[in-house]
């Protein structure tokens, strides 16, 4: 590596350990994802050397690292994952996909760039007509919040912290539901999972 090379890989290494650490996203750090936006042909061919790709669009404001599998999941060249995956209960698996078909209906009826935003009572009544063991109301409060605190740590969704007027925070968490869900909850997980339903119904 020459000095020039080297210089400019000093520009675009803290870029790299922000994608190690999980997905990067343009609103919270506009800084890093502008070295990202000049530098990631570069750091996907870093990336590369070790059985990494980069996710990276110029049309969308995230980007996260996959690790390189060939058609049976396991990773090319025998290298060791570096990358954990997320296992997936039902239960998440169920709250993911009806965020994922919220996201869609919002981008049809939304014009402008916002974003979605959804109070943890409104994904509650969105799941339940799918969520056959909802007769114990506490227990299902319970799976909503501690799914919606899995998909936080996945970094799909992102808490919002309100304080009402009296100065106590919310107690009905709002969260921005991110788009990167689009990315992670791709058309076969939707087919695949709502297959799953259907089967789940037919057994009643």
């Amino acid at each position: 590596m020459n000095e020039n090379e080297f210089n400019n890989t000093k520009q675009w290494s803290d870029v790299c350990v922000r994608l190690l650490q999980g997905p990067i996203f343009e609103e919270d750090n506009k800084e890093i994802f502008e070295s990202l936006r000049l530098w990631n042909k570069d750091i996907n061919t870093y990336f590369n050397v070790i059985g990494l790709k980069l996710f990276y669009s110029d049309e969308i404001d995230y980007s996260y690292l996959e690790q390189i599998e060939d058609e049976d999941g396991i990773v090319i060249n025998n290298l060791n994952r570096l990358l954990r995956r997320h296992p997936l209960t039902f239960e998440v698996s169920l709250v993911l996909l009806i965020l994922r078909e919220e996201l869609d209906k919002f981008e049809i009826e939304t014009i402008n760039n916002e974003n979605l935003i959804l109070k943890e009572s409104e994904i509650a009544d969105l799941v339940e007509p799918y969520y056959q063991n909802n007769s114990d109301n506490i227990k299902y409060k319970d799976m909503i919040s501690s799914s919606l605190n899995y998909i936080v740590n996945m970094n799909f969704i992102k808490r919002i912290s309100r304080r009402e007027e009296n100065l106590q925070l919310s107690t009905d968490r709002e969260f921005i539901i991110r788009n990167i869900i689009r990315a992670k909850v791709d058309a076969s997980f939707l087919k695949e999972f709502k297959d799953c339903l259907e089967t789940n119904k037919r057994g009643e």
